[in-house]
């Protein structure tokens, strides 16, 4: 179907096949359930559960173990290691629960729902927080789930309805994730470009050498076999051979094998700078980018190209795609673009389609190990410090909202354009509300109430053309504030002039009681919503503008600023532009021309 018709096309996949037969996984579960202990593999990482060390109990240990191992088969909730490592984890916490109590619980057809909500109130009141309690309950409840549908008739009909619902005592609301502050992203952005500009120079440099020693000889040979196999392990006899040469030669080798591998695949190390730049320039979550394929570029066109990428939290809408700039290193796609290149051989070996492909621990990987051990010796070898001055703790997680932070700024904070990849809901409570932007959102509410408070104080300013529009219309026609159209000729006549203005309500100012006069300085009109500028105050305005200015030279620059700042603004940014030049002129000649006319109190001349 064209592009054009607003449905997007199907990703292009291949045929699948699957084995004519398939093994009976009920001898495998029999024997699992009677050691209690089993091996799983899931998303491509082996581990071992282990419930032997469970005491007593022995019929309901089976049960919870056969719950687990289900959990851990083909469609069953634990889709990691670490998911059903947790699983395992809660189990041992019930057989703690159990044992504090005394509880008599010997099989899952004593279970009652007494027992569940006492493991629930343990927890609460063992001091656990309450979103650890929440999630140890989710576990214990989704295995009984299991262990319930896997032996009908066990539980009672009260217990059964009891796993309908986790628990009673909810959670509390998440602490945010910040994000990083401006100074350690650029910090974060030059030290990841440093790794990748130093990775282009090591794929650059790859040694090509003339047999002249034997040592060369042996180095020629390891780089064949790695060329040939794809690695060389340390255990190889060719190995051995050259490590101890060089060593008999007095040559270091500290990292020899991850220096021969690195000038044809990518290093475990060298993922920790790719992710940081492309997380920080795209607001890829980091999960993403671990999975992207080496396919993942498409549509270029124009400087631009977008990144196809999955997103598995996205519920049947998990491949997306992200539209970044396009060109070299210093771009997302350039970035890329060079992944791909220094992957390819490592994918060509490995016969896989993920990009990040790479060496580590003596072998070829296109599963991204944990990079915790990775991260630390990363930041500790770029001497980065956070905005405490102590080592900086890196957290990938939190790439993203320092990308989506810095978005936020840019945008202004307009969430229909700040929302990318996500919702505005998602946007304003998971990466708008965050506490690096709080000095933004506290400016942009003090920015907002001081426009309230001056458009609630600032007078009505009427230029030659509105005292015209105001004198021949009707009164509701005026353009005047409500209240003042009442008597429309006394107001623009001069009758009800004050200082620096004409007033429409000297014995109702907003400043004092009703019916008593205005007790503010006479540059109080201009801060008075019943003030009223026109072209006959414009002299009286000026003449206060240069004693105004004259008091700063005579005035601390605190003084000056809490006595005549707000007023100073007022005059040269509110009022003075809206009339004309002309209008200006005549004003300051007057000014000039008749000072016993325009009226200042004593302390004004005095000056």
């Amino acid at each position: 179907m064209s592009g054009k018709s607003g449905v997007s096309q199907p990703r292009p996949g291949r045929r699948a096949s699957f084995p004519e037969h398939l093994p009976d996984p009920g001898p495998a579960a029999a024997i699992a359930i009677a050691a209690r202990r089993f091996d799983i593999t899931l998303a491509g990482r082996t581990t071992t559960l282990d419930l032997t060390r469970l005491p007593g109990r022995a019929s309901l240990a089976r049960s919870f173990t056969q719950a687990l191992w289900q959990a851990c088969q083909v469609g069953g909730p634990a889709g990691t290691v670490r998911t059903a490592t947790s699983l395992a984890e809660a189990v041992y916490r019930f057989w703690r629960y159990l044992d504090a109590t005394g509880s008599p619980l010997q099989a899952l057809v004593e279970m009652d729902v007494a027992v569940i909500d006492g493991f629930d109130a343990w927890m609460e009141e063992s001091g656990l927080h309450p979103n650890h309690r929440l999630h140890l309950m989710g576990d214990v409840v989704g295995l009984l789930r299991l262990a319930d549908a896997g032996e009908p008739g066990r539980l009672s009909e009260e217990a059964s309805r009891r796993l309908f619902y986790v628990s009673m005592h909810p959670g509390v609301p998440p602490r945010p994730r910040d994000a990083y502050s401006d100074h350690v992203a650029v910090a974060l952005k030059a030290a990841a470009r440093a790794d990748v500009a130093a990775i282009m120079q090591r794929f650059r440099s790859a040694p090509v050498k003339k047999c002249k020693t034997r040592i060369d000889r042996l180095e020629i040979d390891a780089f064949a076999e790695i060329d040939r196999v794809g690695f060389i392990t340390c255990k190889s006899f060719l190995f051995r051979q050259l490590y101890a040469a060089r060593d008999f030669g007095g040559f270091s080798n500290e990292g020899l094998s991850d220096r021969m591998h690195g000038t044809r695949h990518l290093l475990l190390g060298d993922l920790v700078a790719l992710f940081i730049l492309l997380s920080l320039e795209t607001g890829l979550e980091i999960e993403a980018i671990k999975s992207l394929r080496a396919d993942c570029l498409k549509n270029p066109s124009s400087g631009y190209v977008e990144i196809e990428y999955c997103k598995r939290r996205a519920r049947h809408a998990e491949w997306k795609r992200l539209r970044v700039r396009d060109g070299g290193s210093g771009t997302p796609g350039g970035l890329l673009r060079l992944a791909i290149q220094w992957t390819a051989t490592a994918r060509r070996h490995l016969r896989s389609e993920q990009l990040f492909t790479y060496f580590c621990r003596g072998r070829l990987t296109d599963v991204v190990l944990p990079m915790q051990s990775t991260r630390r010796i990363w930041i500790r070898d770029h001497g980065l410090q956070g905005d405490d001055g102590k080592r900086l703790k890196l957290c990938l997680s939190r790439l993203r909202k320092t990308h989506k932070a810095a978005w936020y700024r840019k945008t202004g904070g307009q969430l229909r354009r700040f929302a990318v990849g996500h919702t505005v809901e998602v946007a304003a409570n998971h990466y708008a509300d965050i506490p690096a932007l709080r000095p933004t959102h506290e400016a942009t509410i003090a920015e907002a109430m001081m426009d309230a408070v001056e458009d609630a104080l600032r007078p009505t300013v009427l230029t030659p053309e509105a005292v015209a529009v105001a004198l021949a219309a009707p009164p509701a026609q005026t353009g005047l504030p409500e209240g003042m159209a009442t008597d429309v000729p006394a107001l623009l006549s001069g009758k009800q002039d004050v200082w620096l203005a004409s007033c429409s309500g000297f014995y109702s100012s907003p400043f004092a009681k009703s019916g008593e006069a205005c007790p503010v300085p006479f540059w109080g009109c201009l801060e008075c919503r019943n003030g009223v500028i026109t072209t006959r105050k414009l002299p009286a305005i000026m003449a206060f503008l240069d004693f105004v200015v004259d008091q700063r030279k005579v005035m601390t620059k605190a003084d000056w600023q809490s006595k005549f700042g707000l007023a100073h603004h007022r005059i040269d940014t509110q009022i003075l532009p809206q009339f004309s030049e002309a209008d200006l002129e005549t004003a300051r000649s007057l000014a000039a021309g008749q000072p016993p006319q325009i009226y200042l109190p004593p302390e004004a001349g005095l000056a």
